[in-house]
């Protein structure tokens, strides 16, 4: 909204004249900018009134509280309006049934939203007559897509789906703003098992402020259902911040955070037993020259894996074994993503015990790391050249280097840090 973008958060909560899009309208203020908490928070004690303080502390995370003060102004449209509002957010209808007959009867001649509010509530008591009745007064043009929401509901409970899932996708589009909207969109998309357009629906919540809790726990399990674990994970912590005495988010986060270990542990399990496979890979298998072959033969090496025990030191030591051939070694290990000086253990276990997070690095070149010019002479010099390369070498191959001092070391070593990964030990 441009106006939001020209008024202070002070002057959005303060000064503006309240309607019945009010709440709406500094809440969409408050999550488009990121100082809007803070700043809400300083003024809290300058509101008087109660239905803008309700707001503020709706937006601040205190809910029950913000609901005490419109409590106290139910003589105000606006107060019953938004204390209905909330009480559907949380998913109390009884609540809010109670709260908007009571308006309906005192307001409704002037303020047609609340008895959308009292049709809403009605459909989810299960009074579908009164409900489909109280529909047919409300008049399409004071807000359609209001309209279509609360057509989508009562073609849920009916049972017709696909009508509840046009009429629910009309409403999310005429008011993304509705986090309500938003929810019953998703919900019937995973119904339908369109997960993706479920998760779309389901974030659209994450944006508003404060956190639309019920919306997060399906987003949650959403990603559970597709592996997403760490997803899943943050999902409920934000609830967990916003509301720490949520059980569910509690439950569901400590089975997330085990699902997460648990399919990180097949995960390495199968990376191990692929790369056993791999080093058992007879090293004859590869296009070799005559001059290779039988100086790997002499040296006892007749797999991958017995090639990888070596440093490239050792086999430069052995007699007619010179660059030519080391460059032909260093080719049939790259094609198997494997370096000389692996031996099976270190394979294994060092670049197999990364997060998912910091596996994906190892591909990418070693200039992401924006060394200074010694330290990246050295790394030529070496012959590094991917991540992965450079995490194959220990901090002594680094420092015997020429020019490479505990400097450079350094440097490498907080690099390698800042992106969650070490130099190999030994």
């Amino acid at each position: 909204m441009d106006i939001q973008e020209e008024v202070s958060i002070r002057e959005l909560i303060l000064d503006r004249e309240t309607h019945i899009d009010f709440y709406h309208e500094v809440r969409q203020g408050v999550t488009s900018r990121r100082d809007a908490i803070d700043e809400l928070e300083s003024l809290i004690d300058e509101i008087t009134d109660d239905f803008r303080r309700a707001i503020a502390l709706d937006l601040l995370g205190k809910r029950e509280e913000a609901k005490g003060f419109l409590r106290n102004c139910q003589d105000n449209a606006m107060c019953v309006h938004l204390l209905g509002k909330l009480s559907l957010e949380e998913g109390n209808s009884k609540e809010a049934l109670v709260v908007l007959e009571t308006g309906w009867a005192s307001f409704g001649s002037v303020v047609p939203r609340i008895g959308m509010l009292l049709c809403e509530a009605m459909i989810h008591e299960h009074r579908i007559d009164e409900a489909r009745a109280l529909l047919s007064k409300l008049p399409d043009s004071v807000d359609h897509p209001r309209i279509c929401y609360l057509e989508g509901l009562l073609h849920q409970h009916e049972g017709d789906y696909d009508e509840a899932l046009q009429f629910y996708s009309t409403a999310a589009e005429g008011r993304p703003e509705e986090t309500r909207f938003q929810f019953r969109l998703g919900y019937m998309h995973s119904l339908y098992g369109d997960e993706e357009s479920a998760i779309e629906a389901y974030r659209m919540c994450q944006r508003s402020t404060p956190l639309y809790a019920r919306a997060m726990i399906n987003l949650g399990l959403l990603y559970e259902d597709t592996d997403r674990y760490e997803e899943a994970i943050t999902c409920y912590r934000m609830v967990l911040l916003s509301n720490p005495d949520h059980n569910r988010a509690r439950l569901y986060l400590r089975d997330a955070e085990a699902s997460q270990s648990m399919y990180y542990d097949r995960d390495k399990e199968k990376e191990k037993v692929r790369m056993g496979q791999v080093l058992q890979i007879p090293v004859t298998e590869f296009e070799l020259s005559v001059r290779s072959r039988n100086c790997l033969q002499k040296m006892g090496i007749h797999t991958l894996g017995d090639l990888v025990s070596k440093t490239e030191a050792e086999l430069l030591s052995y007699k007619n074994f010179g660059e030519t051939s080391l460059q032909e070694i260093r080719k049939i290990l790259v094609q198997k993503n494997l370096r000389l000086g692996e031996n099976s253990q270190r394979g294994e276990t060092s670049l197999l015990g990364m997060d998912s997070e910091a596996q994906a690095l190892l591909g990418e070149p070693v200039s992401i790391l924006e060394l200074s010019s010694r330290s990246q002479r050295c790394m030529d010099r070496l012959g590094i050249e991917t991540i992965s390369d450079l995490l194959q070498r220990n901090e002594l191959e680094l420092v015997s280097q020429k020019n490479f001092g505990v400097t450079s070391l350094n440097e490498v070593k907080r690099k390698l840090t800042e992106r969650g990964l070490t130099l190999t030990s030994g």
